[in-house]
Parts: C-alpha cells; sequence; structure tokens
C-alpha cells in the first residue's frame, strides 16, 4: 500500500478495517504487514494509533480489538498497554510483548471487538 501521502495509506487502512469489522472479522498483524508494505513495530503500531485516534475523534470505537495475533486470536499484549484502557487492565510496557491473557484481559477484548463489530455493522456506506 506504500504511497508518499501518509492521509492516504492511513485512509485506505481505514476502509480495510472497516470491510472486516462489518463482517464482524479479525485482521492479523501479518496481514496488516503486507497490506501496509510495513514491518512490525513503530510502523505498524503508528498506523493503527493513527487510524484509532481519528476514529475516536469520530465518536467510533477504533479497531485495536480486531487486529489480532495469528497464534492466539487476540490482540497482542502491547494492546493492554494503552492508557485509555481501565487501570485494572492496564500493563506496564515491560510486558508488552507478552502474549499471554489472562481471562479478564480475553473477556474484555470479546467486550471490545463485540463493541467494534456492532457499531460498524450498523453504518450505512
Amino acid at each position: 500500500m506504500s504511497t508518499n501521502d501518509p492521509g492516504q495509506e492511513l485512509e485506505v487502512l481505514r476502509k480495510e478495517l472497516v470491510n472486516v469489522a462489518r463482517v464482524r472479522g479479525t485482521l492479523t498483524y501479518g496481514q496488516l504487514m503486507k497490506i501496509m508494505g510495513v514491518s512490525r513495530g513503530p510502523p505498524l503500531f503508528n498506523a493503527i494509533a493513527a487510524v484509532d485516534r481519528a476514529e475516536y475523534a469520530r465518536g467510533a470505537p477504533g479497531f485495536a480489538a480486531i487486529i489480532v495475533r495469528k497464534d492466539t486470536g487476540f490482540p497482542g499484549g502491547g494492546f493492554f498497554c494503552d492508557a485509555g484502557l481501565p487501570a485494572s487492565l492496564r500493563r506496564p510496557y515491560e510486558r508488552a510483548s507478552d502474549p499471554k491473557l489472562s481471562a479478564v484481559e480475553m473477556n474484555y477484548v470479546k467486550e471490545s471487538q463485540r463493541k467494534i463489530w456492532d457499531y460498524y455493522a450498523s453504518l450505512a456506506i
């Protein structure tokens, strides 16, 4: 997807995520990296964060909970380092790479996914 226009790249990414959310699906980090033409790390996470910030500004839930690890079907441990999460779920950055989730974390992700799917499935496009 690599273009010279970051805004255009983010809009292409958003459209892909909206399409996945509308069918109540998930997208793996690997699939996302292929779509964006980037490897893991800051380029990937910065793009996800930028798209989600724009969604929050629109009053939408964002997409982070439907972007998942291939091996677990859940977001990576870094998902739980976000300052916007309830304090009881927030992890220290030292645990960002830990893929193991507690039952409480898994339930939080499942509820977040339901909210995302419900919101985007209801949009008239």
